[in-house]
């Protein structure tokens, strides 16, 4: 995923946060609380102090995007 991907809670990632209904990482939990549709994944990556590089940060980035707990900002723009 991009460093510039700005990525937002779906209604099941708002959800989720509410209730812990799913057995989310630690690192997974993480990044879906900071994604407000504000920050970039590299805003996000250097605020837990990881790197977007790192391997176990783009396998949480994409189960939460394919598990529809996030959505790209520009892909909701474009819908609208």
């Amino acid at each position: 995923m991009r460093l510039d991907t700005v990525l937002v809670k779906t209604p099941r990632g708002r959800e989720e946060i509410r209730t812990r209904a799913h057995p989310l990482s630690a690192l997974q939990r993480r990044l879906l609380i900071l994604a407000d549709g504000r920050r970039t994944v590299g805003e996000m990556t250097g605020q837990l102090g990881c790197s977007a590089s790192d391997t176990a940060v783009g396998d949480a980035l994409d189960s939460l995007e394919r598990e529809r707990y996030v959505d790209r900002a520009e892909e909701i723009a474009a819908v609208a």
